[in-house]
């Protein structure tokens, strides 16, 4: 699928088959940056409405509720990442038949998104790293009642406050941490009531810290990460926990699939890899 090729590159998040992102469109005489939700499988896209909020820069994120088989999308307003105010506006589009438009809803925990990551949806509720009063919290958005509740991060787990992402592993809500050598530390959500965690470590090669947006789990426990910019081969590389071992898979075929722009010389800016993925031939 082609784009207008300008598009925001931080914004880029899978659900269900669908791809959300922002892309560059013609309003009212100008070129603005939309909401687009698109369909690799069926080669649909679709612009969502304008949101129209009091303030200029915005945060969203995609969820996709299994019970009701609907995708919705989060977006809240940020007055600034580096005033660190709270939130104040949030809002809900629902994707299906009817025209979709933004509803407002209340939020009565006061904070804001952090500017890295983009969150990840387990079983219909979407998980996202947040602050609130400059404490480290995570976010719970259950997608399908439009309710919001709130993991606090203790002095036990005080680790937990420097998040590289959030992953899905084996179905349980996982976070990845890194210190400053290359050890990694996997710290997997056990008991969601009693907000308990149990931690994994792992010993990575260097070459994950130019990676820190591609990293997930596979179903098997396999933690998986890809380079976050072009490299001739393209490679994955799995790390087993078990075995603390690695192992590197060349994806063939994508050196001719990106080698179509300018002299043949183009190379993407950034990679971005979706878990899971499935081929999903509903229209919107």
């Amino acid at each position: 699928m082609s784009f207008s090729g300008d598009w925001y590159k931080q914004i880029c998040i899978s659900a269900n088959g669908f791809i959300y992102l922002y892309d560059k469109m013609m309003l009212k005489e100008k070129m603005e940056r939309v909401p687009v939700i698109c369909n690799p499988s069926t080669g649909q896209k679709i612009y969502l409405p304008k949101v129209l909020a009091k303030n200029k820069d915005l945060r969203s994120f995609l969820g996709y509720d299994p019970i009701e088989n609907q995708l919705k999308v989060l977006c809240m307003t940020v007055a600034g990442y580096r005033q660190q105010t709270n939130s104040r506006e949030h809002q809900v589009l629902t994707l299906g038949k009817v025209k979709p438009s933004w509803r407002k809803i209340k939020c009565l925990f006061p904070h804001f998104p952090e500017n890295f990551g983009n969150g990840i949806c387990i079983s219909g509720v979407l998980y996202y790293i947040a602050r609130s009063n400059l404490n480290t919290v995570i976010a719970c958005f259950d997608v399908k009642y439009e309710k919001y509740s709130f993991i606090q991060i203790d002095d036990e787990n005080s680790q937990l406050n420097w998040f590289l992402t959030l992953i899905n592993y084996k179905g349980k809500l996982g976070a990845i941490v890194f210190d400053r050598s290359s050890h990694g530390n996997l710290w997997v959500l056990d008991d969601p009531e009693k907000e308990k965690w149990s931690k994994h470590i792992f010993h990575l090669p260097d070459t994950v810290f130019r990676a820190i947006r591609s990293i997930w789990a596979t179903d098997t426990g396999e933690i998986v990460w890809a380079p976050s910019r072009w490299t001739h081969p393209f490679h994955l590389f799995y790390y087993n926990l078990e075995r603390q071992s690695v192992r590197r898979v060349e994806i063939k075929g994508i050196e001719e699939k990106v080698s179509m722009g300018h002299m043949g010389h183009y190379r993407p800016e950034a990679i971005f890899t979706f878990t899971n993925h499935v081929e999903n031939v509903m229209l919107m």
